[in-house]
C-alpha cells in the first residue's frame, strides 16, 4: 500500500511540475522567424566610456518576411537604419543625411546591422557568414554569443538572451572600443496593417 501510495505521488507531482525541455540554436532560430510583418518594441541603453551617464533610446524594430530588417529610433531623435538582402542603409530624416553600404564581415557596423537582422528574421545563414556562434541552454534560459571570425579583426561580441521555450529577450553588445550597447525587447506585435507600415519605412530609408 504504501510504495503504491508513493507511486500516485510521484504521478501527481510529474504532471504538476512539467520539465521544461532544453531549447537547441536550431529551435531558438526557428522561433526567431517571422511568418508576416513583426513589429517588436525596444529600450536601449548605451554604456559610453567618454560619457558619465548611459544614454537611452527607445524605439521599434520591424522584419518584413523574406528579407527586410528596420530599425527605427524613435527617442530621444528619430533615425532608421535598416538591411535589404546583403546591403545596409541608414537615414538621418532630422539633418537629411544618408549612408548605405554592403554587409562585410570586417566592418563594425556591417556586424552590427547583420545581428540585429539576422536574429529578428531568424536568418541562420546570415549569422554563420558574419560570425562565429556559441549556444548554451541552462537554468530556464538559453543564450547566443556571436563574435567575429578569426580573421575578423572588427572584435565585436554580442549576447541574445531568452527563456526557455521563447523568443529572445534581451541583445547585449559590446563594441570594441569598449562601449556596450543593452537593448530590452517586448514581444513581437503582428498584424496585417504592418505589411504597409513596413513598406513605408523602407520606402523611406531608401530615399524612394
Amino acid at each position: 500500500m504504501i510504495i503504491a501510495r508513493m507511486l500516485v505521488i510521484l504521478t501527481v507531482i510529474s504532471f504538476a511540475k512539467p520539465v521544461l525541455s532544453d531549447d537547441t540554436l536550431a529551435t531558438v532560430i526557428q522561433r526567431m522567424q517571422p511568418e508576416s510583418a513583426i513589429k517588436i518594441a525596444y529600450q536601449e541603453t548605451r554604456y559610453l566610456e567618454l560619457m558619465e551617464q548611459p544614454w537611452k533610446a527607445s524605439g521599434y524594430l520591424y522584419a518584413l518576411a523574406p528579407d527586410v530588417l528596420i530599425k527605427e529610433q524613435q527617442q530621444p531623435v528619430r533615425e532608421i537604419m535598416g538591411a535589404n538582402d546583403d546591403k545596409m542603409f541608414y537615414y538621418d530624416p532630422v539633418n537629411d543625411v544618408r549612408h548605405h553600404g554592403l554587409m562585410t564581415p570586417d566592418d563594425p557596423i556591417s556586424l552590427n546591422v547583420a545581428a540585429f537582422k539576422a536574429l529578428v528574421t531568424g536568418d541562420r545563414q546570415l549569422l554563420e557568414k558574419m560570425y562565429q556562434i556559441a549556444f548554451s541552454s541552462e537554468s530556464g534560459q538559453w543564450t547566443i554569443i556571436l563574435t567575429g571570425h578569426e580573421n575578423n579583426e572588427a572584435n565585436i561580441k554580442v549576447i541574445i538572451t531568452g527563456l526557455t521555450g521563447q523568443k529572445m529577450h534581451k541583445i547585449t553588445i559590446h563594441q570594441p572600443d569598449g562601449d556596450r550597447s543593452e537593448l530590452i525587447l517586448s514581444e513581437p506585435m503582428r498584424g496585417e496593417h504592418l505589411t504597409e507600415l513596413i513598406q513605408q519605412l523602407n520606402q523611406e530609408l531608401l530615399g524612394e
